[in-house]
């Protein structure tokens, strides 16, 4: 019973905490959610975004191999 109640006074204390800070965050900080990107991809330009990454990764995990090939 004394257990509870020490873990009620310590969530009370650190909701108190908590909105307290919530109150000091300056509101000019937070990021523009109204802002949405000017096109969205449609289904084959989404294809070929995802291809030019899958590309990208192989370059790049060649050349990662190429270079510890390198340093031994």
């Amino acid at each position: 019973m004394q257990a509870r109640s020490i873990y009620a006074l310590a969530f009370i204390g650190m909701a108190m905490h908590l909105a307290g800070c919530s109150e000091t965050m300056p509101l000019s900080q937070l990021p523009d959610l109204a802002k949405l990107p000017q096109k969205v991809l449609n289904k084959d330009e989404q294809k070929g975004k995802v291809n030019e990454m899958i590309e990208k990764r192989d370059r790049h995990e060649v050349e990662a191999a190429k270079e510890i090939e390198q340093g031994r």
